[in-house]
């Protein structure tokens, strides 16, 4: 499946997907779920959106890029688009069914002003201190007022202090009754009075677990969807003072995305310990058994990313993306089809 000049790969595990997917709606009672699939999935590759075989309700993309990739894909997930907006793009997004998420005004003058005979359906950003979003009631009343029939009004999103919730509920107040009501997310699962809806991206992903010490396996219900594989392209053995010692070399160094933080690689379900890396190789302490050809597994859920990245698991895993081709079981995403 692999040629040789992919020795090292990614391989997305579909059913790590869904059982976190089911995880997370046993865990969390929601009436919609959204997945956000922002930056190419966090970069396990849109064609990941095939697999979605267990209900999503909605996914969520804040580049245009990603919704163009989702539909080439999916043509009929509802998308909620946060993405930068112009003229040119509204007619792209209206063929395209996305569901825009407005944070000014403004979008809706604009919508107004082509004389559109397609529906635009969008959500309200709702921003309290009307920094990033719109936080003046009588602007979604002059809405409500206009009565534009090519203009549908699905609900709202917005991230809430709790100093600001009384305020919050007066601005929302005339559309309560609309269908999306989108307050928890990633940061907050425990749900805010008033929401219907979660956005998920981490989790489901299963690139980070809450509160995780090295190599403490805290919460195992969550999977590592991805895989990262090498391969063992040379074993050195040597002698001192009587005492055998074996090294495996992969291709793989800190030019490919490999880190000092990762200090431990899977080799036939046992791990072994990393001891030198460099630009393009590293160094694993092993033992007799290790052969060469051997698949070599960086990081994977018997080895997750999240025991030497918490937190910041996403942003490392894009490293590894730029690189690497992205194996699923009827596909090959290959860094060509990036952008």
């Amino acid at each position: 499946m692999v040629n040789d000049m992919s020795i090292n790969y990614i391989k997305i595990n579909k059913q790590n997907l869904e059982d976190n997917i089911l995880t997370i709606k046993k865990r969390y009672s929601f009436s919609y779920y959204i997945l956000d699939v922002s930056n190419h999935a966090f970069y396990h590759g849109l064609y990941l959106v095939k697999y979605l075989d267990v209900k999503i309700d909605y996914l969520y993309v804040n580049h245009f890029n990603d919704l163009l990739e989702v539909r080439k894909y999916q043509s009929d997930i509802p998308v909620i688009y946060d993405g930068e907006i112009d003229e040119d793009r509204l007619y792209d997004l209206i063929m395209m069914n996305a569901i825009v998420v407005v944070r000014d005004i403004s979008i809706l003058k604009l919508v107004r002003s082509l004389n559109l005979h397609d529906t635009f359906s969008f959500l309200f950003y709702i921003d309290v201190q009307g920094e990033i979003g719109i936080n003046n009631r009588l602007d979604i009343i002059d809405y409500l007022d206009d009565g534009f029939e090519y203009m549908k009004l699905l609900g709202y999103i917005a991230h809430i202090d709790e100093k600001d919730y009384e305020e919050f509920k007066y601005i929302v107040k005339p559309i309560q009754n609309s269908l999306l009501h989108i307050l928890n997310s990633e940061a907050d699962k425990n749900k805010i009075h008033g929401s219907n809806a979660i956005l998920l991206d981490n989790s489901v992903y299963g690139t980070y677990l809450e509160k995780r010490k090295l190599f403490q396996k805290e919460d195992i219900s969550l999977k590592q969807v991805f895989t990262l594989y090498s391969k063992v392209i040379k074993v050195i053995k040597t002698k001192n003072n009587k005492r055998i010692k074996y090294t495996a070399i992969i291709p793989f160094g800190y030019h490919h995305g490999m880190s000092d933080l990762i200090k431990k690689i899977v080799i036939d379900s046992k791990l072994y310990n990393v001891f030198k890396i460099l630009n393009e190789f590293t160094y694993i302490e092993v033992d007799e058994n290790i052969k060469v050809d051997m698949e070599v597994c960086i990081t994977g859920f018997s080895n997750p990313l999240s025991s030497y990245f918490p937190n910041q698991t996403s942003n490392y895993f894009s490293l590894f993306y730029n690189n690497l081709p992205i194996i699923f079981d009827d596909y090959i995403i290959d860094k060509s089809s990036m952008y």
